[in-house]
């Protein structure tokens, strides 16, 4: 009898691992259409299609109520072969110690590449302007709808937004 009732707990807990993997296998999946969403389609389109996939997957689209821990998100490559990489700490339920960039499959960071920067500065802005202000503005609101896009790095918004899914999802 209790070794029927010990195989029985075993096949529950093993049923219940299999479908939490399952639905994260199918979060992720939801993630990788919206980055490709955020690769191929005009800016005015993310909002609606962000908030669209995070009600889908059950992630949160705005304030942060997350247990606390260390937290890494990655997204894949885009089509310039950038992975959106960010890192948090949640403590005592506030986000902290949060780090954003993007990481090029060569393993250079966009933040410190001045001549990607030199680049980009005709739109009004850098990585290594922009980033921070995500990352500063998301530490002080603790909400992502409260997040405004740099003027020039509006891509880079829905990437940041990416990246944090990727790291809720896959903690």
């Amino acid at each position: 009898m209790k070794k029927s009732l010990f195989i029985l707990v075993v096949l529950s807990l093993m049923a219940s691992t299999t479908a939490q993997d399952s639905k994260q296998h199918q979060v992720i999946k939801q993630l990788e259409q919206l980055h490709a969403f955020i690769e191929h389609s005009p800016v005015a389109q993310l909002e609606t299609e962000y908030l669209k996939t995070m009600q889908a997957t059950g992630l949160p689209a705005s304030k942060l109520n997350l247990p606390d821990g260390t937290y890494h998100g990655e997204t894949p490559a885009d089509d310039f072969g950038y992975r959106h990489v960010i890192r948090f700490e949640v403590k005592n339920g506030k986000l902290g110690q949060l780090d954003y960039d993007e990481i090029h499959a060569d393993g250079h960071a966009k933040e410190a590449d001045e001549q990607y920067g030199e680049k980009m500065s005709t739109s009004g802005t850098t990585p290594a302007i922009a980033y921070p202000i995500y990352e500063n503005a998301l530490m002080e609101q603790q909400n992502l709808q409260e997040l405004d896009a740099v003027s020039g790095a509006s891509y880079s918004l829905y990437r940041f937004k990416l990246a944090v899914a990727y790291a809720i999802a896959t903690h």
